[in-house]
């Protein structure tokens, strides 16, 4: 059994203030709707392995005259699924309980939670960065202009995001940069200390509603090539697939963006040339020399009710990856990057679940954590062989990325 550390007061006064200073920031702005819908009323929560598919917002075109043009209802779902669950174990004797002991939730089940927490806030943004295509920034290169904020917004405006409820989730090397060269902007002398402490920027700055730095954001490591200059093999390819050639030696991986030449991207609502190359993300590692099969997100869709771009590639297209020294003989070295976002809270879901707490044997009880708005269960179990008293905090839920293209990554 693992060696208990008897908490002192200085020790419980520092562990505290540490698990509130870094609680749920990231995750905190998902949207938590879709765990209402669709395991609200379950009595026992959910398992791990269990799948809603969210239907996504229906896309309509609008045609002139007064002849009818019936469209399709199409059906577009996004699988979330329960795939995660955390668990803090620890235990204590009997002699431990009664002379050391005194407030567990206070000393251990609060801390263990918010601990909890911030493995979800590392995880999530793991698993849904890889999925936005839209980019800001340069991999390597930290963020020092208040222009790469401002051409992140002006990204989601041309891509019809609403821009209510729009926040930024940024890496605190990268606030401390836009905090320095704006601090009056973003803090009112009379409420820096309370700022400070939230970890939230004052107002709405730069077209962002609301601001959190979040140590726990993601990295992402490029790729790498040799001198390669990336081209389409063949016209009018479309679809989530697409073969390339023009390679050196190569070794791409999920999550990297890459623009088309002459294939920009079109408004959602209106249909409209964005006037901006469309920015597509690899959803695969791929390997080899000279030809690739490129896996994407979003799919080149030129026309109709799902169209994402003004035109299918032309043969011989150039790709120009976000990172390479350029599209002619270039190359593209690994480079780590911390993977700040921006986005409207509809671009991710978060869901948790309770898990059961009529439990044989075992003392159990859910409870919600109002700060992080998680769903967690405490059980113990008293060992009459040991004199030991086993105790576990877990959680359970999952991730997803339901609209990417509300989320824009930001490179530093």
């Amino acid at each position: 059994m693992a060696t208990n550390t008897i908490i002192t007061p200085t020790w419980v006064t520092k562990d505290v203030a540490m698990n509130f200073k870094n609680h749920l920031k990231l995750i905190g702005q998902f949207d938590r709707s879709w765990e209402k819908q669709n395991w609200g009323d379950k009595p026992e929560g959910a398992q791990i392995g269990d799948t809603v598919q969210v239907r996504i917002q229906q896309r309509w075109q609008v045609f002139e005259g007064q002849g009818l043009v019936q469209q399709s209802i199409l059906n577009q779902t996004v699988p979330l699924t329960i795939n995660h669950q955390f668990q803090v174990g620890m235990g204590w004797s009997s002699s431990q309980t009664a002379l050391e002991i005194e407030k567990v939730q206070d000393r251990y089940t609060r801390p263990a939670g918010r601990r909890q927490a911030n493995k979800w806030d590392a995880v999530a943004g793991a698993e849904v960065y890889k999925a936005v295509y839209f980019s800001a920034g340069s991999p390597g290169t930290p963020i020092t202009s208040n222009k790469t904020i401002t051409d992140a917004v002006a990204l989601l405006h041309n891509n019809a995001v609403p821009d209510d409820e729009l926040c930024a989730v940024i890496d605190p090397l990268t606030q401390s940069a836009l905090l320095s060269a704006n601090f009056a902007l973003f803090n009112p002398q009379a409420q820096i200390s309370t700022y400070f402490k939230s970890g939230q920027f004052a107002n709405a700055a730069l077209g962002v509603d609301s601001w959190y730095y979040d140590p726990l954001i993601p990295t992402h490591t490029t790729g790498t090539f040799t001198a390669s200059t990336w081209a389409m093999t063949s016209a009018s390819q479309t679809g989530s697939s697409i073969t390339v050639d023009g390679a050196g030696t190569y070794a791409l991986k999920q999550g990297d963006v890459f623009t088309i030449a002459g294939v920009n991207g079109v408004n959602p609502e209106s249909y409209t040339d964005t006037g901006v190359l469309q920015q597509f993300v690899l959803t695969a590692d791929v390997s080899g020399s000279s030809t690739a099969t490129l896996t994407i997100s979003p799919s080149i869709i030129p026309s109709g009710q799902l169209q994402t771009v003004t035109a299918s590639p032309a043969n011989d297209a150039a790709l120009t990856f976000l990172g390479s020294t350029g599209a002619v003989g270039g190359t593209m070295s690994a480079q780590s990057s911390r993977q700040s976002l921006m986005f409207n809270p509809a671009a991710f879901a978060f869901a948790m679940v309770d898990l059961p707490d009529n439990l044989a044997g075992a003392n159990a009880k859910t409870v919600g954590d109002a700060d992080t708005k998680i769903a967690m269960r405490w059980v113990e179990q008293y060992n009459i062989q040991t004199d030991q008293q086993p105790s576990r905090c877990d959680t359970i839920g999952g991730v997803a990325a339901i609209l990417p293209y509300f989320a824009v990554r930001l490179w530093s």
